[in-house]
């Protein structure tokens, strides 16, 4: 019995969705096919197209003929063509066009017991444009040690450079694991643009001793139709039951899926946590050094140092304070436009009596302020994200009327400035109030229901916005739960938000200790 799938699917201009941008109309299309000829001959092929209005085009269709010459051996052999055009006003310099076809054999036993093992050969016969050949060679297999453990790999070399497969999921011994997949390809299947890029993540993770381990990790990178792969390597230390210390170290090559243009990362950093009685805290540090390459083919450097903490004490059995401090700051050689900076710093003060438990307060400071990368900017060079130095103080309490009923409120103000100008800010103020009400009802055994009313009032506008939230959740376990809301207003409930997005459907997932 065959089967056939088949798929389309049109995006207007300007559609957004979280890791992806469609700037002008794009349309999918596709399908497989798997068809038996027989006992002894199967079809297998595939087709895909993308499009985009005054953009890239690109397709790719093959189709493979599988033989079973015994109960062991089968031979296949492939052939695969794939196009790459590029329609934009301005092509870049580092774009990849041309067609290019090539063709696949392969032989493979089967020992119909423990292992089976195969050999490819692979070399192109036609190309166009700046297309590379991808001439290749490899070998492969998979052995079963066990009803448990399936290992498979493969090695190949060619002149996209070397390439291979490893996976498993097993848990070696009482020191040793080794989890989820890896893969290196050198191309995208889809579009055709070299690019060796792994999938998911995959390593191994050793453990020395009760007080140390390590890991080795091949990372699979998808950020804003950037790929690539990374190797990283850490080590963490725990030398009592107090102190944790760790180290890890990372270095890849991005590669933009649009443009073909590179990112070469190295990084590294260590960290530092402590854990006892009352007190818990932890610390890091990271350094980032990304050589970036423009649509000119030139590079630039990006430097970036990051630090992040936070602590919590627990001052009586009532009282607690909680804080933490993020802070990042990035240089760029292309000079100062296209620098960048991030702080968050947030000190927190909670009350539960412990006397009665049907009362929690959190009263809360932060200071933020963001200064968005020249990166950061929309098709109309104007900044994504406002230049934002802000100042908010919050009071959070909620109380339970009954076992199933509780009332909640929130009250927050924001002393701060804003700026959409990069070369010579021209700072307003931007203070703000946030007011929200909060009905919160358990039913049934495991779900709740929430309803709000907030409203925001902004009186360097002159303007008030109001309206109501609604969500329902669904406990998961005694610390878990995992909700559906609806926002009927178009701000959010942190004052640092800025964007006046938030209208609309939500999901969300809260966990408590």
């Amino acid at each position: 019995k065959g089967r056939v799938t088949l798929y389309e699917q049109h995006l207007d201009a300007g559609y957004a969705a979280p890791g992806y941008e469609a700037l002008g109309a794009t349309q999918y299309s596709g399908g497989t096919l798997q068809l038996p000829l027989g006992e002894r001959w199967n079809v297998n092929a595939k087709a895909d197209r993308k499009a985009q209005d005054g953009g890239l085009a690109t397709s790719a269709a093959e189709v493979d003929l599988v033989h079973s010459l015994t109960k062991n051996w089968s031979l296949s052999a492939g052939v695969r063509r794939d196009d790459r055009e590029d329609h934009s006003p301005v092509v870049v310099a580092t774009q990849r066009q041309g067609e290019r076809t090539d063709a696949v054999a392969q032989l493979g036993y089967d020992s119909l017991t423990t292992w089976k093992t195969y050999g490819f050969v692979q070399d192109t016969v036609s190309r166009s444009g700046d297309r590379d050949d991808n001439g290749r060679v490899g070998v492969g297999g998979s052995y079963r040690f066990s009803s448990q453990l399936k290992l498979d790999a493969e090695a190949s070399e060619g002149r996209l450079g070397p390439g291979g497969k490893l996976g498993t999921s097993y848990l070696v011994s009482d020191h040793t694991t080794l989890y989820l997949n890896y893969s290196l390809d050198n191309e995208h299947g889809d579009t055709g643009l070299f690019q060796r890029q792994g999938s998911l993540v995959s390593g191994v993770k050793e453990r020395l001793s009760d007080s140390s381990s390590v890991f080795v990790e091949e990372r699979y990178q998808d950020i804003n139709s950037a790929a690539g792969l990374t190797h990283a390597t850490g080590v963490t230390l725990v030398p009592d039951d107090r102190w944790n210390l760790g180290a890890s170290a990372e270095v890849g090559t991005l590669i933009d899926s649009t443009t073909a243009a590179e990112t070469k990362r190295k990084a590294g950093g260590v960290h530092v946590g402590y854990g006892h009685g009352q007190v818990q805290g932890s610390a890091g540090i990271e350094y980032r050094d990304d050589q970036i390459q423009a649509p000119d083919a030139s590079f630039s450097t990006l430097k970036t140092w990051l630090f992040r903490s936070d602590f919590k004490v627990q001052l009586t059995p009532d009282w607690r304070l909680v804080g933490k401090f993020d802070h990042s700051r990035s240089d760029n050689t292309q000079g100062s436009f296209y620098d960048g900076g991030f702080t968050e710093a947030v000190i927190g003060y909670g009350y539960r009596p412990v006397a009665s438990d049907r009362l929690d307060v959190l009263a809360k400071f932060t200071y933020f302020y963001n200064m968005p990368t020249a990166g950061q900017a929309t098709p109309q060079d104007v900044l994504a994200q406002f230049i934002q130095k802000s100042r908010i103080a919050s009071v959070d309490a909620s109380y339970d009327l009954t076992p199933r009923l509780t009332l909640g409120g929130k009250y927050a103000v924001r002393v701060g400035e804003a700026s959409l100008d990069r070369n010579n800010p021209q700072f307003f103020d931007n203070a703000a109030q946030l007011y929200i009400l909060r009905l919160d009802s358990k039913f049934l055994h495991d779900w709740e229901a929430m309803v709000e009313g907030r409203a925001l009032r902004m009186p360097d506008l002159n303007q008030v916005r109001s309206g109501a939230l609604i969500a329902v959740y669904r406990r998961i376990g005694a610390h878990v739960k995992a909700g559906l809301g609806y926002n009927f207003t178009r701000f959010s409930e942190d004052l640092t938000d800025l964007s006046f997005r938030s209208h609309g459907i939500f999901a969300n997932i809260v966990g408590a200790m």
